[in-house]
């Protein structure tokens, strides 16, 4: 700061930071940590819109009155860094592996471990079907658990009438879909594009950068009423952009979008006004896609209701009750322009509850329809993507925490991506396409770890607690306290472990062959390829005289041909004597000494059409 004679009141606007619990944190850290002792005043705004910032600076707080909310935010940092650095210490030295263990990455990795083991020990079930097909239409039956009783049913159908009983239409109204914050925003450019939710964190961030985008680290799906104007302004201009200029032109509906409880630190993501100005083509591909999809999410939001009828017709054949289900669009609405995007990227659209049905009548008769046996099986769960962790990761104990605290689920919008990459990049949880697997690894801490650190409870105590302190209802000491005593029973409790705990974490060494002389696997070590068999001498060394005199290494591959088929052909060997290299094939010649020995076979090298070798 400016040094000067006159007292100068530090305001938020010199230091900006959210206007939330983190963002108190985060300047009064920087406050403390300069030394300052000036009086604070507090610019509280979420909105960026002139009317909104000129408002905040006419009603400038005193810091005082965050001083809860700040006390709050410190216990917060200092419970996580607590039970975070004491349990990774713990556990890391217990078992010999850096286990990185923290409030929010290890209930995360929990529900992935838990989601496993449900789809490992699923059990599939058969089951059949009894399929009615009239007037080119397919009605169903109930469930056949056993396939002769399914059988029968089919055969009391077969050349019976067929009578409707029921048709039933109702009208239903789905309304457009809410803005996007940036879990909803990751969530969805996966399930379209695969993108990681780092990937579409760093897209976002590089648009914001670019002035094409809202900040993007959000939690709130709505605009601040002073918006209004802004976010007209900018539909209309969205509608200007390929594909959506081919949508025709609508009325945007603005208000359902508008909503100042529902906006804390930062406002949903949309377009700013400057995508007038940008070549859309011109942008790297991962952003142009996600650009396009915060647009079309902005427009759909704006849109009219989509509308249409169910309609539900049952059947009776041969005492049996079958039902088809169909709609009929009455009202395209906001579906037609994600329509027109989803057909864009060569996306199918999201169907409901099957197409249209004709215009069946109740005591409708039907003969000759016919009728068919399927089979089918249940599924086991789907192992999480991106999109449904994260979704997963936002839900997580929500219950559990009151409607006013700062935070709820696992995690924030800014920092669940990150979470996910922590996991993956320490071993814990590969990427298999789009399915987030959890590694022996990451399984086996998840069981070591005591209950109240794997579940997403935690942090709805804490949150609950926290937000008491906020208000000034509580006492960050007590809670503190309650903090230390935790650790301290942590620490106390998983002080020590088995010899077999011990070796949990212990690389898994993979088999390069099998041992000629005694049969058990064969392993790769640091220097060598050795039996696993600590009583059997067979041993390869990758440094043996052999190979660094011809200038050669042992290679896995080597080393796998030579153990199953006794020889492994090698190009480019050095030839001391002769200077030059040649190439042979390398035959094993185990003679149950201690030092394992080869002979050489000289390959002949082809001959090129032009004469040469």
């Amino acid at each position: 700061m400016p040094s000067s004679n006159k007292v100068r009141k530090v305001t938020s606007e010199n230091y900006p930071t959210d206007a939330g619990r983190e963002g108190e944190l985060i300047f009064r850290l920087v406050y403390e940590m300069a030394g300052c002792r000036k009086p604070i005043l507090r610019l509280w705004i979420s909105s960026m819109e002139d009317s909104a910032i000129r408002e905040g600076f006419s009603d400038l707080r005193p810091g005082t009155d965050y001083e809860a909310l700040y006390q709050s935010a410190l216990c917060r940092q200092k419970a996580d860094w607590l039970v975070g650095i004491n349990a990774t210490r713990l556990f890391s030295v217990l078992y010999h592996r850096t286990l990185n263990v923290g409030r929010v990455q290890t209930p995360t990795l929990a529900m992935l471990a838990d989601r496993d083991a449900k789809i490992t020990l699923f059990h599939k079930e058969k089951y059949h079907l009894l399929c009615l097909t009239l007037d080119g239409i397919e009605a169903v039956s109930e469930k056949f658990t056993d396939p002769t009783e399914a059988e029968q049913a089919a055969a009391m159908c077969k050349g019976a009438a067929v009578t409707c009983t029921s048709v039933t239409k109702e009208q239903k109204k789905e309304q457009p879909p809410k803005l996007y914050d940036l879990t909803t925003l990751q969530r969805e450019a996966n399930r379209l594009f695969g993108y990681t939710a780092k990937q579409t964190l760093d897209y976002a961030q590089s648009l914001y950068e670019k002035k094409l985008l809202t900040y993007p680290r959000t939690d709130s799906r709505y605009l601040t009423s002073d918006m209004a104007e802004t976010a007209s302004c900018v539909i209309h201009l969205a509608a200007k952009l390929p594909p959506f200029d081919g949508s025709g032109n609508f009325f945007p509906l603005v208000e359902a979008m508008i909503s100042d409880k529902d906006v804390s630190d930062h406002h949903a993501i949309i377009p700013t006004m400057e995508i007038e100005k940008v070549d859309i083509k011109a942008l790297p591909l991962g952003e142009r896609n996600l650009l396009l999809l915060v647009c079309c999410k902005l427009l759909c939001a704006s849109a009219e209701p989509y509308v249409y009828e169910a309609v539900t017709a049952t059947f009776d054949c041969g005492g049996h009750s079958f039902t088809a289900k169909g709609k009929r669009i009455l009202s395209e609405g906001w579906r037609e322009i994600d329509r027109i995007f989803r057909t864009s990227l060569k996306e199918k659209p999201v169907d409901g509850d099957g197409g249209m049905l004709p215009d069946f009548t109740e005591g409708q008769t039907f003969d000759g329809a016919e009728v068919a046996v399927t089979e089918h099986f249940t599924q086991p769960p789907k192992p999480f993507t991106e999109d449904t962790l994260l979704s997963a990761m936002e839900n997580a104990g929500k219950d559990d925490i009151p409607d006013e605290a700062e935070r709820k689920g696992l995690g924030t919008p800014a920092t669940r991506a990150a979470i996910i990459e922590k996991l993956v990049a320490a071993g814990f949880v590969e990427r298999k396409g789009k399915s987030l697997i959890p590694t022996k690894a990451g399984i086996n801490l998840v069981t070591i770890l005591p209950e109240p650190l794997t579940s997403p409870m935690l942090t709805a105590e804490w949150e609950q607690k926290l937000t008491e302190i906020a208000k000034g209802g509580a006492d960050p000491d007590t809670f503190m306290g309650d903090i230390r005593t935790m650790v301290r029973e942590i620490v106390s409790t998983y002080s020590c472990i088995t010899e077999d705990g011990k070796r949990l974490f212990a690389p898994e060494k993979e088999v390069i062959g099998t041992c000629p002389r005694c049969g058990q696997p064969v392993y790769e070590g640091k220097k060598n390829f050795a039996c696993s068999d600590r009583s059997c001498d067979f041993v390869l060394w990758k440094n043996d005289r052999f190979w660094t005199s011809r200038k050669k290494e042992l290679t896995k591959k080597m080393a796998a041909d030579l153990l199953k088929r006794g020889r492994t052909n090698v190009n480019g060997m050095w030839s001391e004597k002769k200077q030059a290299t040649y190439d042979a094939a390398v035959i094993l010649d185990d003679t149950g000494d201690k030092y394992i020995n080869f002979k050489l076979e000289f390959l002949k090298r082809k001959v090129g059409a032009d004469g040469r070798k």
